[in-house]
């Protein structure tokens, strides 16, 4: 009965709408043909997505798993029978939509193509389970049991590249850059996919990736080399109820970081803004310590000390640079196969417990856990009080309750960041999670609502993709870890393209601890940090947190204090820095790596928003030429100049038509870094406000309050700590000048940008 009073609703619609939906069609047609991107749909349910008139992607055949069997478009066995055009609304606005209904075996299965009117370089795919499924699964969790949209992995008429991001630390790990066609086979698939980036060497980009049911969404390519690559439901799924819809998005826009802008605000538009979480959570705003893996005291204390011991002498030391600590793995019970046994400070590390410490040093706590052992105290399988879904492999609990009473204990503790790590790990050990529809979903939301009830905010780590995107859903998950754990003189500070995705989601990117100093003696690695420069700046650069990790007595106070001001406050810009275009561009078509980030300060001018622009350069191969367009941080209309940050006075004017040359030397050690200004125009006079040099961001929000134009001056309102001396750059009719002023006990004072005075 409900097959057949669909296909009736159908029908009707259809022809009340017929004559409408051809004027709608035309309409959109012609709106697409005026715009770079678009998408044509065929009758027989096939379709193509053009960029600038050319086919880049053409669809492969739409497939469904259902009773134990595949039924395809490409043999018939998925019998299209229906197709009609129709219009609608939802929260991205209104919308076209192609409708396609199809018979796989005796289920009807329903797809739709949504094109948007206001944005034409939005197009929604959907899944519709009309009749649901039973016996679905595929023979590999990493496989998918339904397939749209599909697209051919092939060659076209127009060069492209590739972004793939793939494994933990939100697809970081395993990310593929490279050229796509017949040849690719590293798209990254399966359970730790994620999102598809495809692009030209003009930066033309499209991003592909799923729009909802986040935790049971998947890719796959069906062939090792080329193929076809889909989307849908992951492989373990053997049961979908009736209606049940998924839906992938395809966003495109010019340039590769547009398009991440582009896309992750589609996406939030649909789940809400996380704008006001980042601003609460105190660990992205103020300097901390870290005690995790590449950490002086991770599984280390003092001679002859305890953790309890070291801690607060560590914290007593430091009380006025770090406003919380990170207590990593070493803290808790641990049980089966290194999983948690009991989230409890362990007796031997702190006799008397974590309130003890708190209530001693008022300091703030960031707490690590990880995955459920199979043995955990708090399943009632094993004498707890709690719901736990408990296997071989390790536990997972399905109890709100168990969430409340967990992170509400930690209120006399002081912990205001809960991190939680191994999140693949706990997705890999508990086939629950790969076979149920909602479960996933479920764990993370339990999770939120009881930090959202405690006023904690929740730091993901070694998320893959699914987790960050369902973050989208969730308000107090404020940050993620974007690269592998920090070991001296390794690598993990790249993180310029896992910042894009964070970024795009809402969420910081954090690059994880490091070392200030390079020799730390008698640490565990047996290792030095060559690097310490590059690691503070990047973790300043990131908006994540910063988290230096010395051991006592050997933090340098006068690089954590090129980010710090007032009590651990961040110099943070307004963005990540996030890999510019011609870094992805040309490590897919020349196979050349190199780090080319950017990112900027924005601050108000006469109402109008300004940008203060900063290009880092890592490991360039040859001379690198930007110009002015590859810089979209600049303000249109403004006029800029650029000054190298080792040398304030070889400021130039930066013009529409000038390139910024980067030389092949800029390497860990001696990495370029450069500042772009906007010019501020008062009268007569032109000014560019380069604000305090002393620091790797000089114009951050949180040193350059605001820009005051006043009838007979122009003012900078600063902000520091008391009897602080803050000493202002600025470039006056062509000449560098700089005025310095304390602070007041207010916090505040002004510089006059015509005569140098302090107002105050």
């Amino acid at each position: 009965m409900e097959s057949c009073f669909n296909r009736q609703r159908i029908s009707v619609k259809c022809k009340k709408l017929y004559s409408l939906n051809l004027f709608c069609i035309a309409l959109v047609s012609l709106s697409l043909c005026q715009n770079p991107f678009s998408i044509t749909t065929y009758s027989n349910g096939t379709y193509s997505l053009y960029v600038n008139g050319k086919e880049w992607l053409k669809s492969a055949p739409t497939f469904f798993r259902d009773s134990g069997k595949l039924f395809t478009a490409e043999d018939g066995s998925l019998k299209l029978f229906y197709t009609v055009h129709e219009v609608g609304v939802d929260k991205l606005g209104n919308f076209t939509t192609s409708d396609y209904l199809y018979w796989a075996g005796k289920k009807e299965m329903f797809v739709s193509i949504r094109q948007y009117d206001h944005d034409p370089n939005l197009v929604v795919f959907i899944q519709n389970y009309t009749d649901g499924a039973s016996g679905a699964k595929a023979d590999s969790f990493d496989k998918i049991i339904s397939g749209f949209p599909g697209f051919q992995v092939q060659d076209g008429p127009v060069n492209r590249g590739y972004l793939s991001f793939g494994g933990y630390m939100l697809g970081d790990t395993h990310k593929s850059i490279g050229k796509w066609g017949d040849q690719t086979k590293d798209i990254r698939d399966g359970l730790t996919g994620g999102p598809l980036v495809i692009f030209d060497e003009e930066g033309n980009t499209l991003i592909i990736s799923p729009l909802s049911e986040f935790m049971v969404a998947s890719n796959w390519q069906d062939r090792e080399v080329g193929g076809n690559i889909y989307w849908g439901l992951m492989g373990g799924i053997d049961e979908v109820p009736y209606h049940y819809t998924y839906m992938t998005i395809v966003c495109y826009a010019k340039g590769i970081n547009k398009a991440f802008e582009k896309w992750g605000t589609a996406l939030r538009k649909l789940y809400g803004s996380k704008e006001n979480s980042l601003a609460q959570d105190l660990t992205l705003h103020r300097a901390g310590y870290w005690t995790d893996n590449g950490a002086y005291y991770y599984y280390k204390t003092e001679p002859q000390k305890n953790y309890e011991q070291t801690m607060l002498d560590l914290l007593n030391k430091t009380v006025f640079t770090f406003n919380y600590f990170q207590f990593d793995s070493w803290w808790y019970y641990k049980g089966l196969a290194g999983g948690v046994k009991l989230w409890e400070p362990r007796t031997d590390v702190f006799p008397h417990g974590l309130g003890y410490i708190y209530n001693k040093t008022f300091s703030l706590l960031a707490l690590h856990n990880r995955y459920w052992s199979a043995d955990t105290q708090y399943a009632k399988q094993n004498g707890g009080a709690y719901n736990f879904i408990v296997e071989d492999t390790g536990a997972l609990p399905v109890d709100q309750k168990f969430w409340n009473d967990l992170l509400n204990k930690t209120l006399t503790w002081g912990l205001v960041m809960y991190e939680q790590d191994w999140l693949n790990v706990q997705f890999d050990k508990i086939k629950a999670l790969k076979t149920n529809l909602t479960l996933g979903e479920m764990w993370l939301t339990q999770m939120n609502e009881a930090a959202k009830t405690n006023d904690v905010f929740i730091q993901y780590c070694m998320a893959n993709p699914r987790h960050a995107l369902q973050s989208l859903t969730l308000s107090q998950v404020t940050q993620a870890r974007v690269s592998d754990d920090y070991s001296p003189g390794g690598e993990q500070w790249r993180i310029g393209v896992s910042s894009m995705f964070a970024y795009a989601l809402g969420l910081a990117p954090s690059k994880d601890t490091f070392w200030t100093t390079d020799v730390q003696p008698g640490n565990r690695y047996k290792k030095s940090e060559p690097y310490t420069e590059l690691n503070a700046l990047v973790a300043t650069l990131s908006t994540g947190p910063y988290g230096p990790s010395d051991m006592a007595g050997h933090i340098d106070y006068r690089l954590i204090n090129k980010t710090c001001i007032y009590f651990g406050q961040l110099m943070h810009p307004s963005k990540p820095a996030t890999a510019m275009d011609i870094q992805i561009i040309k490590q897919a078509f020349e196979s050349l790596k190199m780090e080319i980030w950017s990112t900027y300060s924005m601050n108000m001018f006469k109402n109008t928003s300004l940008n203060w622009g900063t290009i880092l350069a890592v490991e360039t191969s040859g001379n690198v030429t930007l110009k002015y367009k590859d810089m979209d941080f600049l303000t249109p209309g403004v006029s800029y100049l650029v000054y190298d940050y080792k040398d304030v006075s070889s400021f130039r004017e930066f013009k529409t038509s000038d390139n910024l040359v980067l030389p092949n030397n800029c390497t860990k050690s001696e990495f370029c870094l450069f500042h772009f200004v906007p010019k501020l125009e008062y009268g007569n006079n032109e000014i560019y406000m380069l604000g305090d040099v002393s620091k790797w961001i000089p114009a951050s929000s949180t040193r350059i309050r605001s820009i005051v134009y006043q009838e007979a001056d122009l003012l900078i309102n600063l902000w520091g700590g008391a009897n602080e001396e803050i000493t202002i750059h600025y470039v006056l009719n062509g000449k560098l000048k700089s005025s310095t002023c304390p602070i007041k006990t207010t916090g505040w004072n002004c510089i006059s940008m015509l005569t140098g005075k302090c107002v105050y």
